[in-house]
């Protein structure tokens, strides 16, 4: 009943509101409207509330905009750090499984080497049972010779009497060489010298060069030659000796850069330095081009 009431009033204000007044009064559109009545003045304020209210929700509009904007950027920013954490997911996964079956494996060699171990010890006590038994036999068997052969004493005996016979053996065969080399004459001797000295065997060789120094016979050839024999057996002050009286006979010789290099060093090898550099110098002056010579620069 008031409803109706109230709009049966308020349909005549509207008219009225509607209708043009003199000099442009109760004009809602006017910027500066006047001369309004009660009810113009409720209608613009109305107007002027839904005015204020569109402006309002234009700029909620705008902020939800914003809002929707920037929740698809977070949305997209989400799905990759999802589609990172299911990668990381899935290499964890695999991590754990590869751990699982390193940890597996690890095991299974950790078990085969304790077995080894104990395959090892058990085969090192077994082998020192053997070593034991063998050493127990050994001992047995040298306690029964010293019983029932010949005691440690009559053993010695015996190897005095074999190194001598050995060495009257070895006195017998010099001589024997000697009286055999005494019967060659010295081009054939020299030609055997020679021979058993290219193939290093100086003791052979060096007998036949004292037979033919003594029987002076190719002089500086002979003394050479056993000085290089001393020499290769290190026997240095005696290889001098021989270089010093081969030079003397004849210093023209082939083999004379080798003679005053093997002079020098064996002089170096006996710590008289001074006497050694007189020969390298020797070398140096006399035989330039040699490769005894060549070897000192």
């Amino acid at each position: 009943m008031n409803k109706k009431y109230f709009l049966l009033l308020a349909v005549p204000c509207v008219l009225l509101a509607n209708e043009p007044s003199a000099y442009n009064a109760g004009n809602l559109d006017s910027p500066t409207p006047y001369g309004l009545t009660s009810s113009e003045k409720y209608i613009l304020k109305n107007k002027q509330e839904v005015k204020t209210l569109d402006k309002k929700v234009g700029s909620v509009q705008i902020e939800l905009s914003k809002i929707n904007e920037n929740y698809d950027g977070l949305r997209s920013v989400t799905e990759a750090i999802t589609s990172k954490i299911a990668k990381i997911d899935t290499k964890i996964l695999e991590l754990n499984t590869q751990l699982d079956e390193n940890t597996s494996t690890l095991s299974k060699e950790t078990a085969e080497l304790k077995l080894y171990v104990e395959e090892s010890r058990e085969l090192q006590n077994k082998n020192q049972e053997s070593v034991k038994l063998v050493l127990a036999e050994l001992s047995s068997l040298i306690d029964s010779i010293n019983n029932n052969y010949v005691s440690k004493k009559a053993l010695e005996d015996v190897v005095k009497v074999q190194n001598d016979l050995a060495m009257k053996l070895n006195a017998l065969s010099k001589t024997t060489q000697k009286q055999e080399i005494a019967k060659v004459d010295g081009a054939t001797l020299l030609e055997e010298a020679t021979t058993d000295f290219e193939k290093k065997a100086y003791e052979s060789s060096k007998e036949k060069f004292l037979e033919l120094i003594a029987r002076k016979y190719k002089p500086a050839r002979s003394n050479f030659y056993a000085g290089e024999i001393y020499y290769a057996q290190k026997e240095y002050a005696k290889a001098i000796e021989h270089y010093k009286t081969s030079i003397s006979l004849y210093d023209k010789a082939s083999y004379i850069p080798t003679l005053l290099y093997h002079t020098g060093i064996s002089f170096s090898k006996l710590e008289k330095n001074t006497e050694a550099k007189k020969f390298f110098d020797a070398l140096k002056s006399g035989y330039p081009e040699s490769k005894e010579a060549k070897s000192l620069k």
